[in-house]
C-alpha cells in the first residue's frame, strides 16, 4: 500500500473533520452565542484525536493494526453513545381521545414487554383506554420515548398539532401492593405543562380506573 495512504486512519480522518465543521460554523454563524462552545468542543476533540493517532502510530507501527484498533475503538464509543438513546415507541389509534397514556408495572397476570439490556428500540401497543398492564419490572425500560399513532405519524411532528410530554413518575396502592406507573401527557396545540395538583388528582382517577379494569378480567 501507498505510504501516503497508510498515513489515513479513521482517528485522522474524524480529527480533520471534526476541525473543519468547527471552521464552518465559525464562518456560517454570524454570532456563535452558546455556540462558541460547540465550536471549542469540536476543535478539542479533534486535537485529541490527532493526539491518540500520533501516538498510536508510534506505538503500534503496523498500518493495519493502527485501522482496527481505531476503527474498533470509534465504534464502541458510537454504540456507547447511543445506548442513552434507546427509544420505546408508543402505539396509539389515529381517533385516540385520552388525555394520558399510562403503562403501570408489576401487574400481575398481565403481558411482559420483553425489554432486555439489548433491546434497541420497541414498539408497545396502547389499548384504546389509555392505560397499559404490564408484569414488567419498573426498571424495565428504555430512556426515550415517541408516541405514534397507528397512521405513522409520530406526536410532537411537524406532521401533526399533537403533542406529549412525560409526567413525573409515581406510585399508587391497591389491595396492599404498591403500583409504579409512568405518564405522558397529551395535548393538541401548544404542549405541554403540567402541575404536581394534576399528578395527584390523575394518580387518584388512575387507581379507580385501574381497579376496574382487574375487577373486568
Amino acid at each position: 500500500m501507498n505510504n501516503k495512504l497508510k498515513k489515513i486512519t479513521p482517528f485522522l480522518i474524524l480529527s480533520i473533520s471534526s476541525i473543519i465543521y468547527a471552521i464552518v460554523i465559525v464562518i456560517k454563524e454570524k454570532e456563535l452565542g452558546w455556540g462558541i462552545f460547540a465550536v471549542i468542543t469540536l476543535i478539542v476533540i479533534g486535537i485529541v484525536l490527532f493526539g491518540i493517532d500520533f501516538g498510536l502510530k508510534k506505538w503500534l507501527k503496523n498500518y493495519k493494526k493502527i485501522f482496527l484498533t481505531e476503527l474498533l475503538i470509534s465504534i464502541v464509543i458510537v454504540v456507547i453513545y447511543n445506548y442513552q438513546f434507546r427509544t420505546k415507541i408508543l402505539l396509539i389509534p389515529s381517533d385516540f381521545d385520552k388525555e394520558y397514556v399510562t403503562i403501570i408495572y408489576g401487574v400481575e397476570n398481565s403481558k411482559d414487554l420483553s425489554i432486555s439490556a439489548f433491546t434497541w428500540n420497541k414498539k408497545i401497543e396502547i389499548p384504546n383506554s389509555g392505560i397499559l398492564l404490564t408484569s414488567s419490572d419498573f426498571n424495565e425500560n428504555l430512556p426515550e420515548t415517541d408516541i405514534k399513532m397507528d397512521s405513522g405519524i409520530y406526536l410532537n411532528s411537524d406532521e401533526t398539532n399533537k403533542g406529549f410530554v412525560r409526567m413525573a413518575e409515581s406510585e399508587f396502592e391497591s389491595n396492599g401492593r404498591n403500583y409504579k406507573f409512568r405518564t405522558w401527557k397529551i395535548q393538541d396545540g401548544f404542549c405541554c405543562g403540567y402541575s404536581t395538583k394534576e399528578v395527584e388528582k390523575y394518580k387518584t382517577e388512575l387507581k379507580t380506573e385501574f381497579e376496574k379494569i382487574k375487577a373486568s378480567r
